[in-house]
């Protein structure tokens, strides 16, 4: 049987944030649910921000040639 203190230990080494893996556990299924799905559309956001400056930086660069 593994001591789950090493465990533990092991996981801190790593650099592993125990208190943000605790603090998901004290909220609900449908709470860490919202959660990854606020997190899930602030990320597409990102990824449609950045579409749109390349968008951008592709016409002015056609247009200055």
């Amino acid at each position: 049987m593994v001591d789950p203190s090493t465990v533990i230990e092991a996981a801190e080494r790593a650099g592993i944030d125990l208190g943000l893996i605790d603090d998901n556990l004290r909220l609900s299924p449908e709470q860490r649910a919202l959660q990854h799905q606020a997190a899930l559309d602030f990320a597409l956001e990102i990824e449609r921000a950045g579409q749109r400056l390349r968008e951008r930086s592709a016409k002015a660069a056609a247009t200055t040639r």
